[in-house]
């Protein structure tokens, strides 16, 4: 006998023979047909029999053992978080931290410059984390630096610093520099460490000076100095209460012109603009000037996996995943996207897992949202119901991406 004709449904002649994807369609149009109420528990119930056949959960993205702070039967030591030289984001981030934390879990540690942090967080485990601006990993001698990109990872970008090049107006571009007297900061701080990079790989050479910014500020208005150099993640309230009185200026970077020469550098540094509105009494209302923004990130050793310090460090960064993420509704609070990569470095792979599983889910929502609003389900339904229905869609769209002929094609076998 000649097979049946079957419906994508999987009715076959008179027999109804509901496949998943038949009871998920039908109970989907049923809820559009109840006038929006809220009170769908058969509706739903239908959803959920139509994935009995189905998996649970087929395979998920490779997920990492939960990190959710187990109940704890003596008080875990606190996390020591190095950063220093921008006081405005560093409040911010221990401000964020501490939120994520709780119970007091956080001691802050000074930084000693970008280039000892790094070198403390390989070689002393009382260090947990530390911000550093990128390019500090290239300040380390040849020998070191392999073994940094060995035995170092990063947990999240953190807000980049832009490069701030203070000078009298007759230097009006960085070249001009060649030959002048230049402030860039204490010695080993970030903006001494970017300054001697970008100024060698550029072939300039300034007769740079060390001093606090206070006293290079007064030198350059006394012009010991001709520029000084500085880092800020935000407008630097220094150089906002700079009197210009009109013969200083921001001195313009080309990103586009340092990519060529900077070469393997330039991977640390993106394009950025300081505005005439951050800065009214050096750059003209209206007006932007080029310069360059220096990544930034939480990083850490990459201890072996399994050990003590791993499993903390899983931890912490689950905490503060959950936070950026969850707590404050959007991947951008107080300027950070955990999910922003920072090229040259590797990512802490129990971090690496939880972002990927987050990107799964939110794909899973949106391909929810998507299906559900093109059948027309009520946006009403109450919260409890939806998740539910969500749950149903979930596992009958694995059924399906294992199987496609179990999930109601025409070609079904009867």
């Amino acid at each position: 006998m000649a097979p049946e004709p079957t419906t994508g449904l999987g009715i076959t002649g008179g027999t109804v023979m509901f496949r998943p994807v038949g009871l998920l369609v039908a109970a989907i149009l049923c809820l559009s047909l109840e006038g929006c109420s809220n009170e769908v528990p058969h509706t739903v119930s239908a959803v959920e029999r139509a994935t009995v056949a189905a998996p649970k959960h087929a395979p998920p993205v490779s997920k990492a053992a939960s990190h959710q702070a187990p109940v704890q039967t003596r008080e875990q030591p606190p996390f020591t978080i190095v950063a220093g030289g921008d006081e405005s984001a560093d409040n911010r981030l221990a401000l964020d931290f501490a939120t994520a934390l709780e119970r007091n879990r956080l001691r802050l540690g000074r930084s000693q410059g970008p280039e000892k942090d790094l070198l403390t967080l390989l070689h002393n485990p009382g260090i947990d984390v530390a911000l550093i601006p990128t390019d500090a990993i290239e300040s380390l001698p040849r020998q070191v630096r392999a073994g940094a990109h060995e035995h170092l990872r990063y947990l999240f970008r953190v807000p980049s610093q832009r490069l701030h090049i203070l000078a009298r107006r007759d230097i009006t571009t960085i070249y001009d520099l060649n030959g002048r007297k230049i402030g860039i900061g204490q010695p080993g701080s970030g903006s001494s460490l970017t300054a001697h990079l970008i100024f060698n790989k550029l072939g300039i050479k300034p007769e740079f000076t060390s001093s606090d910014r206070i006293t290079a500020f007064q030198h350059l208005r006394s012009n010991e100095i001709q520029a000084m150099v500085l880092l800020a993640s935000d407008s630097s309230k220094d150089v906002l209460a700079f009197a210009s009185d009109g013969d200083f200026h921001l001195v313009p970077i080309s990103f586009e012109a340092l990519a060529s020469p900077l070469e393997e550098l330039i991977i640390h540094y993106a394009p950025s603009q300081l505005s005439g509105e951050e800065y009214p009494n050096l750059i003209q209302p209206g007006q932007q000037v080029e310069t360059i923004a220096v990544t930034c990130v939480l990083a850490l050793r990459n201890w072996p996996e399994g050990s003590a310090q791993y499993e903390r460090l899983a931890d912490l960064s689950e905490a503060l995943s959950t936070y950026w993420f969850d707590e404050n509704q959007k991947p951008a609070s107080n300027g950070i996207d955990p999910a922003e990569q920072a090229l040259g470095w590797k990512r802490f792979r129990p971090t690496e897992i939880l972002l990927a599983r987050r990107a799964q889910q939110a794909e899973e929502r949106r391909a929810f949202e998507e299906f559900t609003g093109a059948q027309g389900v009520c946006p009403l339904l109450d919260a409890a119901a939806r998740e539910r229905l969500f749950d149903a869609f979930l596992a009958w769209r694995r059924t399906r991406e294992q199987d496609p002929n179990t999930a109601g094609s025409a070609s079904d076998k009867k």
